[in-house]
């Protein structure tokens, strides 16, 4: 059997808690117009690779190529920029230098474990980013709609920063309508 799965970068518990403070904010006052299913607390992560096409049989291997991701440091993520983009609700993170340096060295290791089998999509620019939200409704909102909407994510959002203490090899769960995530490894930064 084949599956998609990825390398994340995952918010501390208190952070995940604050992030659904802030979401919870956000629901309070959105206009009714706008349908938005929110990302479960658990689910909070920041996507720093995908790996396509993966044989159910090879993921323990994967797992333990990219376990040296735990000699990583714990450090500080900040929200740079707060998007809609397509339909999803976007946080883009920084430090950019930090999440580019761990994508690379994961990649490389990756490539090297699987003797050149797997490797992490490349097809777009890489973007560290913590999806919190999709709006279900999207075509049924006009700009006015869709800028308010952005506003109230931004009021609560912007400048925040929260801890990054581990990472995870996960897996979307397919079965489920609403995106949720099955975590294969965790790596507690410890570098």
């Amino acid at each position: 059997m084949i599956t998609n799965i990825f390398l994340a970068a995952l918010p501390s518990h208190d952070n995940r808690m604050t992030i659904a403070q802030k979401i919870l904010a956000c629901e309070t006052r959105r206009s009714p117009l706008a349908k938005i299913q929110w990302t479960h607390t658990q689910d909070f992560h920041l996507t720093l690779g995908f790996i396509p096409n993966v044989e159910e049989n090879d993921l323990r291997k994967i797992a333990l190529d990219l376990s040296s991701v735990s000699q990583n440091a714990p450090f500080m993520a900040n929200v740079e920029e707060i998007k809609i983009y397509g339909t999803a609700i976007v946080l883009r993170c920084e430090p950019y230098h930090r999440f580019l340096s761990i994508h690379k060295k994961m990649n490389q290791k990756l490539h090297e474990g699987s003797l050149n089998r797997y490797q992490f999509d490349v097809k777009k620019r890489y973007d560290a980013h913590m999806t919190i939200g999709r709006i279900r409704n999207v075509k049924a909102l006009n700009p006015l709609h869709m800028q308010q909407l952005l506003s109230l994510i931004q009021e609560q959002f912007r400048g925040y920063s929260f801890l990054i203490q581990q990472g995870a090899l996960m897996r979307r769960i397919a079965e489920n309508a609403v995106p949720s995530y099955q975590t294969i490894q965790l790596y507690r930064f410890t570098g």
